[in-house]
C-alpha cells in the first residue's frame, strides 16, 4: 500500500498504545491494509482527534490534508458520495464527511423550505400547467375556421380576408392572454 506506516509507528506518532491504534482500525476511523496503517487516513484522523488531553501532546504533529470542497446545491448526493472517496478507495471517516452530509442536508432543508413558500414549484406541475395552457390555445385557435367560415366566405378582396383574420386571431390571443378564464365551462 503506498504510503502506509506499521501500527506500532502511528502508536508512537499518536502518542498511544497499539492496541487504540487497533481499536480506531477496526472502527473505520483509519484505513488498514493488513497490518499496515494508511497514512493519509492516519494523518486526517491525527487532526480530527478529539480523545487528546491537555498538556499531552503526540510524538509527531499532525500533516495537515487537503479535503474535497463543499457540495454544490445541484449536485447530486450520489455525486456527493462519490468526491468522498480518497485516492485509495477508501471512504473518508473524517469531519470533512460529516461537513458534506450537513451541508447536504441543509441545502435539503432550504429546497423544502422554498417548496413550501412557493418560490420553487415542481417541474412536473410546470410542465402540466404549460401543456393545459398550450391546449387551450391550440384548441381556440382551430375553433376559428368553423365559427368565422360563413363570415370570412363574404370577404371580397384578400385584404379584406386577412384583416379580418388577423382581427380574429388577435381577439382570441387577448381572451387567452387575459387574468380572467375565458371559457366559463372549464374548471
Amino acid at each position: 500500500m503506498a504510503g502506509s506506516i506499521s501500527q506500532s509507528e502511528a502508536a508512537r506518532r499518536a502518542g498511544v498504545s497499539r492496541a487504540a491504534i487497533q481499536k480506531h482500525l477496526a472502527s473505520g476511523r483509519i484505513v488498514s491494509d493488513g497490518n499496515k496503517v494508511d497514512l493519509a487516513s492516519f494523518e486526517v484522523w491525527m487532526a480530527c482527534r478529539t480523545d487528546l488531553q491537555p498538556g499531552v501532546q503526540p510524538a509527531t504533529p499532525p500533516v495537515a490534508v487537503p479535503v474535497a470542497a463543499y457540495g454544490q446545491p445541484s449536485e447530486a448526493p450520489e455525486a456527493a458520495a462519490a468526491r468522498l472517496i480518497n485516492e485509495n478507495g477508501a471512504p473518508y471517516q473524517t469531519p470533512e464527511a460529516i461537513r458534506i452530509k450537513e451541508n447536504y442536508n441543509a441545502l435539503l432543508k432550504q429546497l423544502e423550505y422554498d417548496l413550501k413558500s412557493g418560490k420553487v414549484v415542481e417541474a412536473a406541475l410546470v410542465t402540466k400547467a404549460v401543456g393545459e395552457e398550450y391546449a387551450r390555445v391550440r384548441t381556440r385557435l382551430l375553433a376559428i375556421p368553423a365559427e368565422q367560415a360563413p363570415a370570412l366566405h363574404r370577404c371580397k378582396t384578400v385584404a379584406e380576408l386577412q384583416d379580418r383574420l388577423l382581427t380574429l386571431i388577435t381577439r382570441v390571443l387577448e381572451e387567452l392572454t387575459s387574468d380572467g378564464d375565458p371559457d366559463p365551462g372549464r374548471s
